[in-house]
């Protein structure tokens, strides 16, 4: 009976948290995003070409018709046209470059390219989804 405790006790299954991991924090998520992640061809192509790819034609066709869907919760969305329309299809195209950055250049490897794409891609996403936002607003 002690032993089973003890297996228990060892693995966390107990308590109200049993999949939390106390060692895991906020930080050292966003510290993930600076390393290459790890995987193989299908990670490689499904999402550093395809998933890139599906996002990015998105956003060229919300720029061009100045009409795009912002995806909120529970199913919820709201019809974005005009310029709040063009900042979040560069959130989207942003979103597409990360995917990019982060599957693509982080598997070849090429370091570089990786942490200089994901820096600007963060960046760019960042602003334009302010711009979204301002625009939304205003």
């Amino acid at each position: 009976m002690e032993l089973a405790r003890n297996i228990v006790g060892a693995s966390g299954l107990q308590g109200m948290n049993w999949n939390e991991n106390p060692n895991r924090h906020t930080l050292g998520d966003i510290e993930d995003l600076a390393h290459p992640p790890s995987g193989g061809r299908l990670k490689f192509i499904a999402l550093g070409i395809l998933l890139p790819a599906a996002i990015a034609g998105y956003a060229a066709r919300a720029w061009v018709l100045e009409e795009a869907i912002w995806l909120g919760q529970n199913g919820s969305s709201m019809d974005l046209t005009g310029d709040a329309a063009r900042s979040l299809a560069v959130c989207y195209a942003a979103a597409a470059m990360f995917c990019h950055f982060r599957w693509f250049w982080g598997l070849v490897p090429s370091y570089r390219i990786f942490s200089t794409g994901i820096v600007i891609s963060m960046l760019t996403g960042l602003g334009a989804c302010s711009a979204t936002l301002y625009h939304v607003l205003k």
